[in-house]
């Protein structure tokens, strides 16, 4: 049976249930993945302990369990967590000190898709240059041996303990009692959210709080404005001090103030990087080629090294891990915690900030504003045939700029304004952030290059 290849993405698997993702291809990623670790982890010394665990989709159990088949026929022995957040599953792997771990999910994506992320030991990601290129083509050869003997399957429920290693990191003693409506998505931080509510003195509203991945609501991905609309409106109608919302599994998250605003992530960043800081004056904080210019700005202010990173999660934890950075973030609302495994956890995130929220008299408006330094596009997207042609024409264009950097895709930088042209993994697009001093010089120089990228010239259609 042939596998879709193009289910395999520069930071996991994922594709539409069951006509790209399939139980086939599930089996076959078991054991591709298992053969990978046995080899590059444990060096054959000794059969793979591997954590696994799902998202609520309709096609996860399925899919779990032709994946553990595939990992058991290679002898692998298997903890099954059940189901789970992502950033639990990275928890999992480390609090069973597992070689590897499995993730059954497609993140914030709708209904109909799924997939898997995939981790080595310490829950470092599994991507494009660190291991996906030899699992995919395992996957793809399709060519196993007839198991001799099979591995085994225990259950573990971490669900409190995970909850317990959160509360152990950030003093919840010293929350203060605040309103926050929280916007859960219908997704799997509904799992355990009520449990961490527990213990926290806080007065509380739930939009969408039943795990249901179907989304009957709205899309679980707090990075799209239209999916904040009734969060926003029941943050200003209860004047919350926070509202909170959260994607599909549970790795990102995005926050809005008391006035209804939506914090872009790189500016949360700078808001998180701002207080880490304090602590550990010196340190290094990651931020993304399409962060606000105010983020990099905000760090070095706070006495950080600020680090400048490719996109995407598997790369920034790949680059936190080299060296040894205290915290990251992105604009799509990934926080990275170096106490958190140099991983994701949007409920750890929430820990955050509310405990920053409680050491000060400002309001999230007051501590957010004086970051909103310039106007931004945010992030544009534009079809193109070739992207390698048109990102020459950008570069070919703007020779004269006062700084051009080529760490992922092309980043132009003039006195008054900047921006990053990137090319999509998946996609036959460029996506355009640009920032500016002054709304009309952004509003010129973004339609400027739009029109230089389209033209038949740049990508040659």
């Amino acid at each position: 049976m042939n596998i879709n290849p193009s289910i395999f993405k520069a930071y996991d698997i994922r594709g539409i249930y069951p006509d790209e993702i399939t139980p086939e291809a599930a089996y076959r990623i078991g054991r591709a993945f298992a053969q990978y670790i046995w080899i590059t982890v444990l060096n054959k010394e000794r059969d793979p302990i591997i954590a696994v665990n799902a998202d609520a989709r309709a096609s996860s159990p399925e899919l779990k369990q032709e994946l553990i088949r595939g990992l058991v026929d290679e002898k692998c022995r298997i903890i099954d967590c059940g189901l789970a957040t992502t950033p639990l599953h990275y928890f999992a792997i480390n609090h069973l000190e597992a070689d590897g771990g499995v993730m059954v999910t497609a993140s914030h994506n709708p209904a109909q898709y799924n997939g898997f992320k995939l981790s080595r030991r310490d829950a470092e990601p599994i991507g494009e240059g660190s291991g996906m290129e030899e699992i995919r083509n395992t996957v793809l050869r399709g060519i196993f041996p007839v198991p001799d003997t099979r591995g085994s399957v225990q259950e573990e429920n971490l669900l409190t303990k995970y909850i317990d290693f959160l509360c152990s990191m950030v003093d919840i003693s010293q929350i203060k009692k605040m309103r926050v409506v929280f916007d859960v998505g219908n997704g799997m931080v509904g799992l355990l959210l009520p449990q961490l509510l527990e213990r926290l003195n806080l007065e509380t509203d739930i939009l969408f709080g039943d795990v249901d991945m179907t989304f009957p609501n709205h899309e679980a991905n707090p990075l799209k404005e239209e999916t904040l609309d009734v969060l926003k409106r029941a943050v200003t109608e209860t004047k919350a001090d926070l509202g909170v919302a959260f994607d599909g599994d549970g790795d990102r998250v995005r926050f809005v103030t008391p006035s209804g605003f939506a914090i872009p992530g790189d500016i949360m960043t700078a808001v998180f990087a701002i207080e880490y800081l304090k602590k550990y004056p010196g340190e290094k904080i990651v931020y993304t080629v399409n962060s606000s210019r105010a983020t990099k700005e905000a760090i070095e202010e706070a006495e950080g090294v600020a680090v400048e990173s490719r996109i995407g999660h598997a790369l920034i934890k790949s680059l936190m891990r080299k060296e040894n950075v205290l915290f990251g973030g992105e604009v799509s609302g990934h926080f990275y915690w170096r106490e958190f495994f140099f991983a994701e956890s949007a409920l750890y995130s929430l820990l955050f900030i509310l405990r920053i929220l409680s050491a000060t008299s400002k309001t999230l408006d007051e501590l957010v504003v004086p970051l909103l330094r310039y106007t931004s596009s945010g992030e544009v997207n534009v079809s193109v045939v070739d992207k390698d042609k048109a990102l020459d024409a950008v570069a070919a264009q703007y020779r004269d700029a006062k700084e051009t950097k080529y760490i992922d895709g092309i980043s132009i930088a003039y006195e008054d304004f900047w921006f990053n042209v990137r090319p999509s993994n998946t996609e036959p697009l460029l996506r355009i952030t640009m920032e500016a001093k002054e709304k009309g010089v952004l509003d010129a120089r973004l339609r400027e290059v739009m029109e230089l990228v389209t033209k038949k010239n740049a990508y040659g259609g």
